[in-house]
C-alpha cells in the first residue's frame, strides 16, 4: 500500500530574500543554458528534471474539448480526486492570488479554476485546459516534474526550465492509483513569484496524502464488492484458480494462499499468462474482473547463459532460438531474471555501475536488447515478461 508522499525541499526558505535568491538562480539558470551542465546548488530535484530535459520542446499540444470532458469522466478515481481538489483548495486561491491546476496521467489539463487576473496571465503561456504539460512539451513544472518524478515539488522562477515561466511559482504534487500504484494525475498551485511560501509546500503535500488515502479507501470498498460478485466464479473444487483485478489485486480464489496482489508480468490478458512463484495459468477477462484457472501449458521461458553470453528462448519446450548477447546486456537480464517485479533505470544503474548517474547508458542498452527480446522485455518497471532462469 503506497505510503505518504514523500516531502521535498522548499524552492524558498522563509528567511530568504526573495529578489536575492532570483538572482541566484537566474545565475543558474544562464550557466546550465549556456553550458550544459547543472551548477553545484540547484537543488537535486530540479537537477535530476534539468537532466531529463529534451533538446527542444514540443510546446504544449491542445486536445479539443470533447476529449477533455471524456477524460474528465472517464476514472472514477480522478472524479472523486478532482472533486475533493477543488472543495479543499479552490476557496484559498483568491486570498493567495494563486490557481489550481489539475492533470491526468498524460498531462493533459483537465481544468483550471482561480482569480481572474492571474488566469489571464497564465493562458498567455497556453497554460489552459486540454494543453499538454509534461516536461517534453514545457520542460520543468509543477505538474510534469510532480508526473515525471512521482513527488511533490515546488519549483521557483528560473528553476522553470522554459524562460517564459521564469515569472512563477508552481507546488505540485502526484496523486497515486491504488490499483496499480501508478500515477493517476497531478494537481499544482502557481502564481506569481510573490506568492511563494513553504506553507503552500505543506499545504498540497497534506491535502494530497488526504486524498490519497480517501483514494485507497475507495479501491478497498470496490474490492469488497468484486468480491461479493466474484462468489460465484469459483465453485468449490476443481483445479486452482483466481480473481483478479485488472491491477492484480486478489478478489478470490480457489486451493491457493496468495498474498493481497499478485504481479503478473506483461499483465492481464486472454491466454496464458505467468505469475512468479505461482505458475502458469490460464486467463479470461469476466466483465471487468479476470478469472485464472492453474493451466497444464508450459509457455515461453527464458535461458541464459554467461559463457558465452547467450539468451535462449523455449517455446512450449519445442522450439528453441538463442541470441548471443554482450556482457553487459547478459548482467542487465541477469538483475531482471533476480527481480522479476522489475527495476527501474537507477536502480539498474547503482547496480551494474555503482554511484553516479549512468541511467542513460543503462536505457541505451535496454533498448538494444528490445530489439532482440521485443516484448520479453517491459518497461516502467524494467522487467522480464517470461520466467527466467540463469544457467
Amino acid at each position: 500500500m503506497s505510503s505518504p508522499l514523500t516531502r521535498p525541499s522548499s524552492a524558498l526558505r522563509i528567511d530568504q530574500d526573495p529578489r536575492v535568491h532570483m538572482r541566484r538562480l537566474d545565475a543558474m539558470f544562464e550557466q546550465w543554458s549556456a553550458t550544459g551542465a547543472i551548477p553545484t546548488g540547484v537543488r537535486k530535484e530540479v537537477a535530476r528534471s534539468w537532466e531529463r530535459q529534451p533538446p527542444r520542446y514540443q510546446d504544449p499540444d491542445h486536445r479539443p474539448a470533447d476529449e477533455v470532458a471524456h477524460r474528465r469522466r472517464a476514472d472514477p478515481l480522478l472524479t472523486h480526486a478532482s472533486d475533493a481538489l477543488r472543495e479543499r483548495l479552490l476557496a484559498s486561491c483568491t486570498d493567495t492570488a494563486t490557481e489550481l491546476v489539475l492533470c491526468d496521467r498524460d498531462g493533459v489539463v483537465l481544468w483550471v479554476a482561480g482569480p481572474p487576473q492571474v488566469r489571464r496571465r497564465s493562458e498567455t503561456l497556453g497554460f489552459v485546459e486540454g494543453a499538454s504539460w509534461t516536461e517534453n512539451a514545457v520542460g520543468t513544472n509543477g505538474l510534469g516534474t510532480a508526473l515525471a518524478d512521482r513527488s511533490p515539488v515546488q519549483i521557483f522562477g528560473s528553476e522553470h526550465a522554459h524562460p517564459d515561466h521564469h515569472s512563477w511559482v508552481c507546488t505540485g504534487g502526484p496523486l497515486i492509483d491504488p490499483r496499480d500504484d501508478s500515477v493517476l494525475g497531478a494537481v499544482t498551485l502557481s502564481g506569481g513569484l510573490r506568492t511563494a511560501h513553504p506553507h503552500t509546500l505543506s499545504l498540497v503535500c497534506s491535502t494530497l496524502d488526504a486524498i490519497n488515502a480517501e483514494l485507497r479507501s475507495l479501491h478497498r470498498e470496490s474490492l469488497r464488492t468484486h468480491s461479493q460478485a466474484a462468489a460465484g466464479l469459483l465453485e468449490p473444487g476443481g483445479v486452482d484458480a483466481l480473481v483478479l483485478d485488472r491491477g492484480g489485486w486478489v478478489v478470490a480464489t480457489r486451493g491457493l494462499a496468495v498474498s493481497e496482489r499478485l504481479f503478473v508480468p506483461g499483465g492481464l490478458r486472454p491466454g496464458t499468462v505467468w505469475i512468479p512463484c505461482l505458475g502458469h495459468f490460464d486467463s479470461l477477462p469476466v466483465g471487468d474482473l479476470w478469472q485464472l484457472e492453474r493451466s497444464t501449458r508450459r509457455l515461453t521461458t527464458l535461458e541464459l547463459t554467461a559463457e558465452p553470453p547467450c539468451a535462449r528462448i523455449s517455446v512450449d519446450d519445442n522450439d528453441h532460438t538463442s541470441h548471443p548477447l554482450t556482457p553487459r546486456q547478459f548482467d542487465v537480464l541477469r538483475l531482471l531474471a533476480a527481480h522479476p517485479g522489475g527495476l527501474s533505470a537507477r536502480e539498474l544503474s547503482a547496480r551494474l555501475y555503482g554511484p553516479g548517474d549512468h541511467t542513460v547508458s543503462v536505457r541505451a542498452e535496454i533498448s538494444r536488447i528490445r530489439r532482440t527480446l521485443g516484448p520479453l522485455l517491459a518497461t516502467r518497471p524494467y522487467r522480464l515478461t517470461v520466467p527466467a532462469s540463469v544457467i
